[in-house]
Formats: C-alpha cells, sequence, structure tokens
C-alpha cells in the first residue's frame, strides 16, 4: 500500500514537472513570436531595438528573437534592422493592396528593404526582385528621394512584389549609419508606407 502511494506521488509530480515545461516552453515560443520585447523600440510603423541596446545588452527575449528571426545579426554599431508589418497609418500590411514607400538617402554607407512572407521567408514572384537598396533603386529627379510600389499587381518601376501570401512584413538594414543618424531615428528619417488601394 506504501509503496502504491509513492509510485503515485512520483507519477504526480512527474506529472506537473512536464506540464510546467510544456507551458514555459508555449509561453516562450509565444513570446518570441509577439516580437515584443523590453529592449524594442517604437518610431512610427517601425520597430528596432532601442538605440541604448545592442545584442550585448538587450534583454534575453530579444536575443532569443534575434536568435530565431535573425541569425548572424550585426551588432548596432554595424548596423540598425528595423521591421515592420503595417503602414504608416498602422493599418497591417495587405497583400492584395497596393502600397508605395517613400523615402529619402540616408546618412549610412549602404541599406535595403526586403519583403518577407508570414513565415520570414523571401515573396517567391515572377521578377526574382526581394529588396531594393541605394544602388539599385530608381531616384526622383531630385536624386535623393524615391518611391517602391509594394503590390502584388505588376509596375512599371521599383516594383517589390508580394502576391500569392497570407501576411508580409518588411525589413529595412542601415550599415555602417552615421552617429548622428543611429541618435536621431525619427518618423521623418525613415521610409513612410502609403496605401494606394
Amino acid at each position: 500500500m506504501a509503496l502504491n502511494q509513492k509510485v503515485k506521488k512520483i507519477a504526480i509530480g512527474l506529472g506537473l514537472i512536464l506540464l510546467a515545461i510544456v507551458l514555459g516552453s508555449g509561453i516562450g515560443i509565444y513570446n518570441i513570436a509577439s516580437g515584443k520585447s523590453d529592449s524594442q523600440r517604437t518610431i512610427g510603423n517601425w520597430k528596432t531595438v532601442d538605440k541604448d541596446k545592442d545584442l550585448n545588452t538587450a534583454d534575453l527575449l530579444t536575443i532569443a528573437q534575434v536568435a530565431v528571426y535573425g541569425p548572424y545579426a550585426l551588432t548596432k554599431k554595424e548596423v540598425i534592422y528595423l521591421s515592420t508589418s503595417t503602414d504608416s497609418e498602422g493599418n497591417e500590411l495587405d497583400p492584395k493592396a497596393d502600397y508605395v514607400i517613400t523615402g529619402k538617402k540616408l546618412d549610412v554607407k549602404y541599406w535595403s528593404i526586403t519583403a518577407y512572407d508570414e513565415n520570414g521567408f523571401l515573396i517567391k514572384n515572377p521578377i526574382n526582385k526581394y529588396s531594393y537598396n541605394l544602388e539599385d533603386v530608381k531616384y526622383q529627379a531630385d536624386s535623393t528621394s524615391y518611391k517602391i510600389n509594394l503590390s502584388g499587381t505588376e509596375k512599371t518601376e521599383n516594383w517589390l512584389p508580394i502576391s500569392n501570401v497570407k501576411k508580409t512584413s518588411l525589413i529595412i538594414r542601415l550599415y555602417l549609419p552615421s552617429d548622428k543618424l543611429r541618435e536621431n531615428l525619427t518618423v521623418l528619417t525613415l521610409p513612410g508606407i502609403e496605401k494606394v488601394k
């Protein structure tokens, strides 16, 4: 009888440990997938690691998110990563709609804007175009501003296709940013995303 009670207590204890592991893992996965963390900074509709944080000083949740969604991430002195899944009005990007991304040259050595699907992969498209950068974007007449067409339907210029996906998100990479830019990232310095239809 005493042996049965002992076995029962051990089984209950193991069951509770297993339940704690499953619940803890589920909460951890949810928190990583949520994209929220204590080191996060929001600038308009763009999200980035706060300016006084880096991979070496970020909270553990941010480090886990970078490990999952941004392997081989560089330090903030080397690159600033900004991401969004909303337009400038804060509305979720709709892959069936057309958007115009407008921006200006930034004080960086190199920049790029890349579109991703709901799983964080590049979006397959007929022109094999996944991003624009300072070298291949066609600038406006002033040679400093640009417009990128984020759309599922074909456009004649600066077309970044987003068809056949459920959700889309964008990541801007600002390589070797100046100290001035790093300290003064604002809504006015970052690209805007306006829905056209």
